[in-house]
């Protein structure tokens, strides 16, 4: 157990996996349909930290058929769709693996899925889209702790978090293992002008950035 799960008062026990993309035909973040989608929001924090680390690894947990790597590629990142197996063998059939673009199954709760980046030292950005139900208390602070423990000089960022899950996220900036937290607004974009709060009433994307001491 990681200092950051200390201090969020930390639980060993089984969470629901954030793997499980939005199920589709739901409103997605982009429209109804398209689960598994980053906001328009969540792809600029994404692109700013690529700016500062252009050869990082993005690792997407639950994208489903999310198509943000066409979006995002700067031609020298890493793209890591990370999936339960069921799903990570669905989108490989119609998003086929490349050269710096891979699908990875996780098994069981996803647990292991830190297993999977490859050069952290690199850089490591993890992006959480929207859930149906909305991510859990519990998985984000299960998230803080790993990406404290294992990707230090990091980034992680939650997706259309309702406002009392997001505060969660806001509160690790108490943590020396966090450099900044940044809460971001819903706004409409350039993909779904005027249809975001209808659909997302109340939600926010939030931005942690670890330091690169990590957590001990």
């Amino acid at each position: 157990m990681t200092e950051l799960s200390r201090h969020h008062g930390y639980r060993a026990h089984r969470r629901r996996s954030p793997l499980r993309p939005a199920a589709p035909g739901r409103p997605g973040p982009v429209g109804p349909g398209r689960a598994g989608e980053l906001s328009d929001a969540a792809e600029a924090a994404v692109r700013g930290y690529l700016e500062r680390r252009p050869d990082a690894t993005v690792v997407v947990l639950g994208e489903g058929l999310g198509t943000g790597f066409r979006r995002l590629d700067n031609g020298r990142l890493t793209w890591l769709s990370v999936l339960p197996p069921e799903d990570a063998a669905a989108r490989r059939l119609l998003l086929p693996d490349g050269p710096r673009r891979r699908t990875v199954g996780c098994a069981g709760s996803g647990a292991d899925w830190p297993d999977v980046v490859g050069a952290p030292e690199g850089g490591v950005v993890v992006a959480v889209p929207r859930t149906p139900a909305g991510l859990p208390a519990g998985a984000v602070r299960d998230l803080l702790a790993v990406c404290a423990a294992r990707f230090p000089g990091g980034a992680l960022v939650l997706d259309a978090l309702p406002r009392w899950t997001a505060a969660v996220a806001r509160s690790a900036r108490r943590h020396p293992a966090v450099a900044a937290v940044r809460v971001l607004p819903l706004a409409a974009g350039r993909r779904s002008p005027g249809r975001w709060r209808r659909w997302l009433p109340g939600t926010v994307v939030c931005e942690v950035r670890f330091t690169a001491g990590g957590a001990t």
